[in-house]
């Protein structure tokens, strides 16, 4: 089954995240100064990262003073802690700790006495099959498209998040989807980068992670208010309690990488 994503360009997100994540900045009519967490936990043994800043000024540009000085730890469902230390202003990781697929796991920040929590489980693996470069023509003008491939699993319900890298430097672009209508299927994914170009020679890696259904829910909001569909623009749903800015995702990885011809 063949699926278009459409692709919105998040003028008020700045989007940097990766399988090493960066916060993201939402410009709403929230009181300055809330505090923006961005957590994730996967199943590689890369470092894992959470992110503290302060939410600032839409003209204040992309400039979201960091938060230090902060107590931060994942706990698993077997109260296993991991104590993510400060590696730089705002910037918290943990080494040597991977995921495990199916297991839930719990964030728990403290700062200026306050105390916040965030629960995600972790799905199972979807394997990103291939990726492949198309060029179709518009008008007199060739644009390259990206197209990615895998196996949906029939016997369980996934909700997916695409992150493209063009040169090693990540696009800006998001792409959320799930499996509403394609339950175990084989598929594949038209994404399109937005204002940018794709040139021979250029190398495209493309991040499958497979995310919780309120981390999807998180996503999907960004994408219908930066896009057409006249939704009011307004904080996305978030898994932290007390509510703050951001997220907690335990998500699985997987990754391909093209070199266009």
């Amino acid at each position: 089954m063949k699926h278009t994503v459409v692709i919105v360009s998040i003028f008020f997100l700045t989007v940097l995240m990766s399988s090493c994540e960066k916060v993201i900045d939402i410009h709403t009519n929230d009181e300055i100064g809330r505090l923006v967490i961005e957590g994730f936990i996967n199943n590689t043994t890369s470092q894992q990262e959470i992110k503290l800043s302060r939410n600032a000024a839409f003209s204040g540009g992309n400039n979201y003073p960091p938060v230090s000085g902060a107590t931060v730890i994942v706990r698993d469902q077997k109260q296993q802690e991991y104590t993510f230390m400060e590696t730089e202003s705002g910037t918290y990781k943990a080494q040597q700790f991977s995921g495990i697929p199916g297991e839930t796991y719990t964030m728990e920040v403290r700062i200026d006495q306050e105390k916040y929590q965030a629960t995600s489980r972790m799905p199972q693996i979807v394997t990103l099959d291939s990726v492949s470069v198309e060029n179709p023509k518009f008008g007199d003008k060739e644009k390259r498209n990206i197209k990615v491939f895998y196996k949906d699993p029939a016997d369980q319900l996934n909700q997916y998040r695409f992150v493209v890298f063009l040169n090693d430097k990540q696009l800006k672009d998001i792409y959320a989807v799930n499996d509403d209508f394609n339950n175990g299927n084989a598929i594949s994914i038209t994404l399109r980068p937005d204002d940018v170009d794709i040139f021979p020679g250029d190398r495209i890696r493309v991040e499958m992670l497979c995310i919780d259904k309120t981390i999807y829910n998180y996503w999907y909001s960004l994408m219908q208010q930066s896009g057409n569909s006249g939704v009011t623009p307004s904080n996305p749903p978030t898994n932290i309690s007390p509510v703050a800015l951001g997220y907690f995702s335990a998500q699985t990885f997987s990754a391909r990488s093209v070199q266009v011809d």
